[in-house]
């Protein structure tokens, strides 16, 4: 489903993204690791990524409803068990910034998985901006397939949308949940007066902020899927 449901085409990036697909390939020479571009909901803007466990580490960030949003520094995707390149800057909703260094786990002495280590350079770096760094790697990503699963379709959802105004569909969605609290994707989708993929993208987009809920760890979501009202 990742392949099917997300762009992986040789189409210019954005304007401010630093790495374009075409001068990451030539980098990535002969390495076989899959290359992603994809347009992110949470930053509105196009993004090249190559290889799989740092698309998916960002697709973790664009599920997270505490995160306001994420940039590329230098180039975080030279995946390494010890890497000086680049990282993600985080930003949650609260104000917060931490960073992430996406890398390979190790191997301990006893032969054990063990976490990536951060260099002493990036370290000082975080240091001196006041914010913590943390390093991520494939064994984050265990037993998080159905999340995954989930907001690679939802933003695949959203994306498709992004092109046609969503007023309407947001008026209705925010009234349906004002007044009913809880309700089917299906009840939503129901509603005559909606585009039934621009309200799906609303939903999505409601999601993703945190103002509606559904289980999305364990369950996939689709027109059976329960959206509960988030009261803040």
């Amino acid at each position: 489903m990742v392949k099917a449901v997300l762009e992986r085409v040789s189409s210019s990036a954005h304007a401010r993204e630093t790495f374009t697909p075409l001068s990451v390939i030539r980098k990535r020479a002969a390495k076989v690791s899959n290359l992603w571009i994809f347009d992110s909901p949470k930053n509105n803007r196009r993004l090249t990524v190559s290889g799989d466990v740092p698309f998916m580490h960002l697709m973790l960030l664009e599920g997270d409803t505490g995160v306001a949003g994420y940039e590329l520094v230098d180039d975080p995707f030279k995946v390494a068990s010890n890497s000086d390149a680049g990282y993600v800057r985080v930003r949650s909703r609260d104000g917060a910034e931490h960073w992430i260094v996406i890398a390979r786990s190790g191997r301990s002495s006893s032969g054990k998985d063990s976490g990536p280590s951060i260099s002493e350079n990036l370290r000082e770096k975080a240091s001196l901006a006041g914010v913590e760094v943390h390093a991520r790697s494939e064994l984050e990503l265990l037993g998080k397939e159905v999340f995954l699963d989930n907001w690679l379709m939802l933003c695949a959802i959203m994306t498709r949308a992004k092109a046609y105004p969503t007023y309407r569909e947001t008026e209705l969605f925010l009234a349906l949940m004002s007044r009913h609290g809880a309700l089917r994707v299906q009840d939503v989708l129901a509603n005559a007066r909606a585009d039934r993929s621009i309200m799906l993208a609303v939903v999505a987009r409601a999601l993703q902020d945190g103002t509606v809920h559904t289980d999305l760890t364990r369950r996939l979501f689709g027109t059976h899927s329960q959206l509960d009202r988030v009261r803040s």
